[in-house]
């Protein structure tokens, strides 16, 4: 575990790490662009071929979005609402203007840029790629400027706590409605007290977010103004949803097509939308489209048309009605012209820009509680906002710097994760150091009384939870009562359809919380371009026994099934394309959970090679998002060579 005395030192670390992983990002999207053709990096689903652009107006705060339509239709394709993309005529360079995804249909896309739009979006048979924002590079990049230049967040990020060893010894009404144990109760309050640092330990389902979000309740109580951050949109949403159902009052920052529609009401964009001053600035940004029609009537005032000389001068010129060096002076004037409605345009957009900033500024100066990613944590919007407390949900998933971004702006941090969980994602081996959290840094560098862990769980049954427990939790996890015997019998509706094979017979018994399932048959297989396995048998045995659940009258919303592997999950999609069953790899099903987990390992190979499989992290993750049955499918003979595994094989029974 890295240590620093040095706070110039700790920005060069990881600021050096940063540009590392930043290099490794921009390189997978642009080696593959400049690597595969068109055709190629469409069948990956990662382009779009042979579309035609045309305006569609502007949207929330004067984005400019242009339509690009497919009549034969859009093939299926990993690009979603709020990624970012660039747009070529032919092979792309990678320079290209960088567009948001802002809509989908089966036969259009949607974008929308921040400035004038470059001429050729409108064309025809353009290609769409996706492409990897730098953005949150620059933002930690600033944040460990900020750091350097803060002597209390030095103090912090060295650990030196001892420097604040008072506490708010302080008495908050929380408001239990029989919500929080007597164990959350106990960290909000230890969180609440203390003056500087508190990290929220929370393993699965044992409700860290709901307990973040009664502290954030105190906090609000007491008048404090509270920054709340996570890694992803969609953590974002699950924080800002229980804050909104304890009638919180929040303002969520953020791309609105990237957001729970059904919290959207809470969104900066919306609620700008009935702020008199912006909506003003709207009416100036039609005008300025207006503006713009009549501009194209006239002759632009740039390049060679200009010849050398100003603005003012060729108003001058076309005001003596005389020719100037072969310019005509019909041109002259026309050229005049489009500079008095540039001069226009340009006066109005200054004026629109600064009707908004001031309804944001209105806005977020009257919100106690404000959302949003880490990334956007660190956009110009909350440049000037100093705040009493900053929380991170899912401290665990982000690196150092990352989570540096909101972290730079609050006087007190609470972080609340699991680091037994899934670890940043970093694509550089070179920049490994950045797997590890601050999170998981201050766990072992931090005053005991700067950190707590919530035992109770109210997810699994006890046996699902069983193996996670010992092995990872140190046996400290208790099963609530109302889910530590609950299994499928339980379930409405639910009836084991008579099966004569006995593979089966054990996934239907509801006596059998986790049950493992031999596939001692199947074959790992590669595609030649690719790192990731698949495995046919199991894919057939996984079909099999989801026929199976369903026919026992359990509904597709109630299975959930898991691979670790890319390639299994896309090969799983699409043989069971007409199932509706949610199938993700095991990343996609942090923080989920389904009343019925299938998980194939994949892999299969007399040499006990399990590769990914041996990151325990993702194997905690996957083991513990059942709620009443684990049904684990794979080879016991290449899986049990890993002592892990093998440990996993003799607690359910098959050694």
């Amino acid at each position: 575990m890295k240590s620093f005395s040095n706070i110039h030192k700790y920005r060069e670390h990881f600021e050096h790490l940063i540009q590392i992983e930043r290099k490794a990002e921009m390189d997978f999207h642009l080696n593959e662009i400049l690597m595969l053709n068109g055709r190629q990096r469409e069948r990956k689903g990662r382009a779009i071929l042979g579309l035609n652009g045309r305006d569609a107006g502007t949207g929330i705060g004067g984005m400019y979005l242009v339509k690009l339509v497919k009549g034969s239709g859009i093939s299926e394709n990993e690009i979603s609402n709020g990624d970012i993309v660039i747009i070529s005529k032919e092979k792309p360079t990678g320079t290209e203007d960088q567009a948001t995804v802002i809509s989908k249909t089966k036969r259009s896309i949607t974008i929308g840029y921040n400035k004038t739009p470059p001429y050729v979006v409108y064309g025809k048979n353009l290609r769409l790629d996706l492409f990897s924002n730098d953005i949150t590079f620059q933002r930690m990049s600033e944040a460990l400027s900020v750091a350097e230049k803060n002597p209390k967040i030095q103090e912090f990020l060295k650990s030196n706590i001892d420097f604040f060893k008072d506490h708010n010894e302080s008495e908050i009404s929380i408001e239990l409605d029989k919500k929080l144990n007597e164990k959350q109760v106990s960290i909000v309050k230890q969180a609440n007290n203390s003056n500087d640092i508190f990290l929220i330990h929370g393993p699965p389902g044992t409700g860290k977010t709901t307990t973040l979000s009664y502290l954030i309740k105190a906090f609000h109580n007491q008048k404090k103004k509270i920054l709340v951050s996570a890694p992803s949109n969609t953590a974002v949403d699950n924080i800002l949803d229980k804050l909104h159902s304890l009638n919180i009052p929040s303002t969520r920052i953020g791309n609105p097509v990237r957001m729970d529609e059904n919290l959207l009401s809470l969104s900066l964009d919306v609620k700008l939308q009935d702020h008199p001053d912006f909506q003003q600035a709207n009416s100036i940004w039609n005008k300025i489209q207006i503006l713009k029609k009549e501009q194209e009537d006239y002759i632009p005032a740039t390049g060679q048309n200009r010849r050398g000389l100003s603005d003012h001068k060729i108003i001058q010129l076309a005001n003596s009605k005389k020719p100037y060096r072969g310019i005509h002076q019909s041109k002259l004037r026309k050229m005049a012209k489009w500079i008095q409605i540039q001069q226009q345009i340009n006066k109005s957009f200054d004026d629109a820009n600064a009707l908004q900033a001031n309804a944001i500024e209105s806005i977020l100066e009257k919100s106690d509680v404000i959302c949003t990613t880490n990334s956007s944590a660190g956009s110009e919007l909350l440049k000037d906002i100093i705040f009493d407390i900053v929380c991170i949900d899912e401290a665990t998933q982000s690196t150092e710097p990352e989570v540096l971004i909101p972290l730079v702006k609050g006087k007190k941090w609470i972080l609340a994760g699991d680091h037994k969980q899934l670890p940043p994602t970093v694509k550089a081996q070179e920049a490994a150091q950045l797997n590890v959290s601050l999170f998981e840094r201050f766990q072992s560098e931090l005053p005991k009384d700067r950190m707590d862990i919530l035992t109770i769980q109210y997810r699994m049954n006890k046996e699902i939870m069983k193996f996670s427990n010992e092995h990872f939790y140190s046996n400290r996890l208790k099963a609530h009562p109302s889910v530590a015997h609950h299994n499928l019998k339980d379930m409405l509706g639910f009836e084991p359809y008579p099966y004569i094979d006995p593979i089966i017979d054990d996934v239907l018994k509801a006596s059998k919380p986790i049950v493992f399932i031999p596939c001692e048959e199947g074959v790992e297989e590669q595609l030649t371009d690719s790192f990731s396995y698949y495995n046919k048998e199991e894919i057939k045995l996984t079909k099999k026994i989801t026929d199976a659940l369903l026919s026992s009258r359990l509904f597709p919303d109630d299975i959930g099934i898991i691979c670790p592997y890319d390639q299994q999950v896309s090969r799983l999609k699409s043989e069971m394309r007409d199932y509706h069953i949610e199938i993700k790899s095991i990343d996609g099903f942090q923080g989920r959970e389904k009343e019925v987990i299938i998980i194939s390992l994949v892999r299969s190979n007399q040499e006990g090679n399990i590769g990914f499989l041996r990151d325990y992290r993702r194997l905690n993750v996957a083991l513990t998002r059942a709620k009443r049955k684990l049904i684990i499918i794979g080879n016991p003979n290449t899986i049990k060579q890993d002592k892990m595994y093998e440990s996993l094989l003799n607690m359910i029974g098959h050694a």
